[in-house]
Order: C-alpha cells, then structure tokens, then sequence
C-alpha cells in the first residue's frame, strides 16, 4: 500500500501537478498529501476538497488537476490509516475509496491506484457464494429466441477484407444520404472468449469484482424523469436486482424501479482482472483502428436503451444471455425525432410503442432487427439509430473505434 503511494507521490506526474497547483487552488491540499508525518484527519480534508472541487459545477469544467489530487489524496489517506492499524480501517471501506479513486481520479495515477486496490484485495476474507447462474437458467442460451424476423444480415467465419468491403465500407449509392456502412451480426466471433463460459458463474463474478463499486442505473431507460445513478459493489448490485437463477428479486420484473444496469462503464479499465476473459475483435483495427471505448453492460433481463446513435463503429459482443437490438440507417433520422442537446443522439420516440399522434413520421420509419446470443457480435455503423433491449440476464462488451 505504501509502495504504491510513494511511487506516485516520486513520479514525474506528481510534480507536474504540483508545478501548476496554484492555478486550480490545490496547493495547499497537495503539500498535505506530501507530507508523510500529515494525520489520516489531515488527508481526508485534503481528500474532501479535491472531492468537492470535482462536484462543483459541470465535469467537464473542471480542472484536471483536482482528479490527480483526488487520486494522491486517496491512495495517501488510505495508506496511512493502513499503516497505523487504525482501528477504524476497513479493507472493504478502503476498496471502495479507491474506486472511486479509479474512477474520478487522473489516468496517470492509475496504475498505482490499482496497485494499492490488489494490495487490498489480498486482504479481504473470501467468500464462498452458494447460489450460481445454472447451466440451464436464464442465464444460458435462449432457446426460444427466434431469430425468423431478423433482417440484418448472419454471417460466419467473415475474412477481414470481406468485413470492411460488405459491411464497413459498403456504400448505399441511391440513398440522398449517401450511407456508408451496413450492420452485420458475425455469429460465433467471440465464442472462444473464457468469459462467455465464466461469466455465467455468478460465484466467479462475485470472487473477481464482487466487492468491486460501480455506477448503477437505476430505472429502465436514461431518458425517463425519475432514472437515477449509484454507486455500489457489484456483489449487492447482483444481490439487489437478480436472484440466483437470474430474474430479477421480487415484484414485476419489468417495472422500471426494479431495473438496475451496469451500463457503458470501463469496467476493464478499472478492473484489469476481468480483462483476461476478452480479447479485442481484429475486425477494431480496421480503418483508423484507433480505439475509443471499450465498455461493460450487464443487468438483469428488459434492461433497455432507447433509441440512440454512436458517433465510432461499434462491435456488441455477447457474453452472456439473449439481446435484441432494432436499428434504424441514418436517412431514418428525420422520422426518428431526435431530442435537443446535450441528447441530440437520442430518440423522443419510444420506437416499440410510437405515439404516432406526438410522431406522426414515424409511422413510415424504416427498421431491421438483430438477436445476439452467447458468442455473437452484432456490428453497428457510425451514425445508426439501435435500440438495445435485454430478454434474458445479460453481459455484452462493446467496442468503439475510429
């Protein structure tokens, strides 16, 4: 633990930060976390300033600087009530801190965060879970999903060059919009990943990332009124909102305060852990081959994302469970009615139930269907309306590149 702090605190990240400390109001809060002999009380203060310079105003306004002091003040407070054996110190408390550390704080300190995030988790009884996604529940292959009206096209075993000549760069020439791309699912392209084998076992999931906290949404899509986040550890999100044959734990599994989603969420990045059970698709490097993103979604069954478009090429890849995406090509974006910033890439069209009085154009909207089942992954060009919607229990990673 206090390796990992001294590492950053001797780093040539950390004197950056503090050679322009006096720019962003931190440099009384970073020569506290410098300070070895500055009381665990003393780096908590420092602590709750970065943490509240973070949440003050809008995020992208803030200065970037105050993520590194949020990280540096964490892994030193945390250090220090380690060291002290403070009776206080939980490893589980300290976990948490640190994920949030992960996930607010500067990249440049988080290879040492995730040291000191190892450190801790060495020291954390195991658990051992009785319960486990069966081999024959929801969890599994849907056997009853019917891919009879899917028109996107299945293919198999496609080389690379056929990959971005029929589906990547493939161009529509009658369209006005001139539409480059076209969606495809490759049937089987992940299938070798361990994680369509492993993360079927809910005690693994619970071993590796279970006392894990991650940004939770709560409702069924991020456009209605009373949708919300929080934070938690993937073990009570797992707790709260399946059971342990993987529907959802209590009332109408499809009311929408009964939905909790790990949605677009680097959950590699912060857990570098689980990035052994996935490896990257070769069809990302084709074009720029610059990759953007590369995110988790895992939830119980009817979680949904409502219609929407992504500015990269995008790879869905199923890992776990049945999903159903219905897309719309970029000259539909007129009948899509999209909403006004900051979610001008969103529908106001509820698309599996259109108000066709509030949306009147909607009513000649063209669209094509796509189910992913476990080892499948459904390509989405840039500009594409998708609607995403889970039948059963389900973990995707999707990956975006330029």
């Amino acid at each position: 633990m206090r390796e990992a702090f001294e590492r950053a605190l001797d780093s040539e990240a950390r004197r950056a930060l503090e050679a322009r400390a006096r720019e962003f109001g931190a440099s009384t809060a970073l020569r506290v976390i410098a300070d070895r002999r500055a009381s665990a009380r003393a780096l908590e203060s420092a602590r709750a300033l970065a943490h509240d310079a973070l949440h003050c105003g809008s995020w992208r306004d803030v200065d970037e600087g105050w993520r590194g002091t949020y990280a540096l003040a964490t892994l030193a407070w945390v250090a220090k009530r380690a060291e002290r054996a403070d009776a206080r110190f939980d490893a589980a408390d300290a976990l948490r801190e640190l994920d949030l550390a992960a996930l607010l704080g500067d990249v440049a300190f988080k290879s040492d965060v995730n040291d000191a995030i190892a450190c801790v988790k060495s020291s954390l009884p195991k658990r051992r879970r009785v319960g486990t996604w069966d081999e024959d529940d929801a969890m599994a292959d849907d056997p009853a999903a019917s891919r009879r009206v899917d028109a996107v096209a299945r293919r198999r075993d496609v080389s690379m060059e056929a990959f971005f000549r029929d589906f990547m760069a493939k161009r529509d020439e009658s369209d006005e919009w001139e539409t480059r791309g076209v969606p495809v699912v490759v049937e089987g392209l992940v299938k070798h990943w361990p994680a369509t084998t492993k993360w079927r076992n809910r005690a693994y999931l619970d071993e590796v990332i279970g006392d894990r906290t991650v940004p939770i949404e709560i409702g069924k899509e991020y456009t209605d009124d009373d949708w919300s986040q929080k934070l938690m550890t993937v073990r009570a999100f797992m707790d709260d909102y399946f059971s342990s044959d993987g529907s959802k734990t209590g009332g109408d599994p499809s009311a929408r305060e009964n939905i909790g989603y790990l949605a677009q969420h680097e959950l590699f990045e912060q857990c570098p852990e689980l990035r052994r059970d996935i490896d990257v698709p070769l069809y990302c490097a084709l074009g720029r081959g610059n990759m953007c993103a590369v995110n988790a979604w895992f939830g119980p069954a009817n979680t949904e994302s409502p219609a929407h478009t992504d500015p990269h090429h995008n790879l869905l890849c199923q890992a776990v469970g049945v999903k159903r995406v219905r897309l719309f090509a970029p000259n539909q974006s007129e009948k899509m009615y999209p909403r006004e910033d900051p979610l001008s890439n969103t529908s106001c069209v509820d698309v599996m139930h259109p108000d066709l009085e509030l949306f009147p154009l909607f009513a000649d909207v063209e669209f094509v269907d796509a189910t992913l089942t476990p080892g499948d992954a459904l390509y989405i060009p840039p500009g594409w309306w998708h609607r995403v919607s889970a039948a059963t229990p389900s973990f995707s990673v999707s990956f975006w590149w330029d």
